[in-house]
């Protein structure tokens, strides 16, 4: 079983040809020069029942070559390798390469497009996260961005959070053997959703190449910060102040914008602390400034909310008790870049 045959002396991979193309080359298939180029003996255009379209060797074969591959793998192959074709991308599956140093690797699927170089791992079969994080290194090493798809039950689905990074994405997938449906997962809706989304397996795919599946720490990347704020009474001055309660951070992606963190004050940055005290943001909000101060009852300094008015310290605890989450007022969102100091979760979001 293989994508590629010698067709009247050209290389014709099965996922370039449409439904159509394939029933004309299945119904005359006999009458053409078409051979496996792995032993040159007699090809079969042939479709399982998973929908894959191969070529087959003729029974008369004697070759013993075998990708060792399970019919689910070779379909998730087969639907990426089709995908990816069909949008522009030049693509190769079992692509054998090296790194600088000269350590060989071979792609389940890699493309090229433009400048863009990737590769495309299905691991049906079990692998250690140390054995993929080897093979990661070396795509790492030899310019290429590449991505993984594990085999896991759809109750694993949580396993991939274990390791995964904006260097090693990893998500899941898994099939319903009963109506040959294949799930992706790995990623999350938003901060608030609270499990994993499971999508087809070609959708999320799609999703990934359109950036649409996203990594919140990818480095230089640019979110956007929102403040949330209550109008409270200053305890020493007695006039009305806002403070701010969270600190949401968003990815945007196609107008749209998809919490990913709520951070409270003392967790905040110090590019992002000074940003948030620009003169400009303070008199429109109406907010005092976010420092350090020292809290007589906590006994030490911390960054906090001061008044609009005198500066006194609106303290955490005070803040905890004056929260409202029906009447919290929201800022613009505002554009800012991710530092180390940035203190939201490593994760992939899916977004809609």
């Amino acid at each position: 079983m293989g994508f590629l045959s010698i067709i009247e002396n050209k290389e014709i991979y099965s996922f370039t040809l449409n439904d159509e193309q394939w029933m004309r080359l299945k119904d005359k298939y006999k009458n053409l020069s078409m051979f496996m180029p792995c032993c040159q003996t007699p090809a079969i255009p042939k479709k399982n029942k998973l929908g894959t379209q191969f070529f087959a060797h003729h029974p008369s074969s004697s070759c013993d070559f075998s990708s060792g591959e399970s019919r689910e793998h070779q379909l998730c192959k087969y639907l990426i390798l089709k995908y990816l074709h069909e949008n522009g991308w030049t693509v190769i599956p079992e692509y054998r390469g090296q790194t600088p140093n000269g350590e060989i690797w071979i792609a389940d699927i890699y493309a090229e497009k433009n400048k863009a170089k990737i590769a495309i791992e299905i691991q049906w079969s079990a692998q250690s996260i140390e054995e993929t994080k080897r093979r990661q290194e070396k795509y790492i090493a030899s310019g290429i961005r590449a991505v993984w798809f594990m085999r896991t039950p759809q109750k694993n689905k949580w396993d991939v959070l274990d390791y995964q990074s904006y260097e090693l994405p990893v998500f899941s997938i898994w099939l319903n053997k009963e109506t040959y449906q294949l799930t992706a997962s790995g990623a999350f809706e938003g901060r608030d959703s609270y499990d994993l989304v499971e999508i087809e397996f070609i959708q999320f795919f799609e999703s990934l190449m359109k950036g649409a599946v996203q990594y919140s720490l990818k480095p230089n990347s640019i979110r956007f910060m929102q403040l949330s704020m209550n109008t409270v009474e200053c305890w020493k001055c007695k006039r009305p102040t806002n403070l701010i309660m969270d600190i949401n951070y968003f990815i945007h992606h196609e107008e749209k914008l998809t919490k990913i963190e709520r951070l409270s004050i003392e967790q905040l940055s110090q590019p992002h602390s000074e940003l948030i005290n620009h003169p400009e943001l303070l008199q429109q909000y109406q907010y005092g400034f976010v420092i350090k101060r020292l809290s007589k009852t906590r006994g030490e300094a911390y960054l906090s909310n001061g008044c609009f008015h005198c500066d006194a310290i609106q303290g955490a605890h005070f803040a905890h008790y004056e929260r409202d989450e029906e009447n919290m007022l929201f800022s613009k969102y505002i554009e800012v870049k991710i530092d180390h100091e940035t203190k939201i979760d490593g994760l992939w979001y899916y977004l809609k």
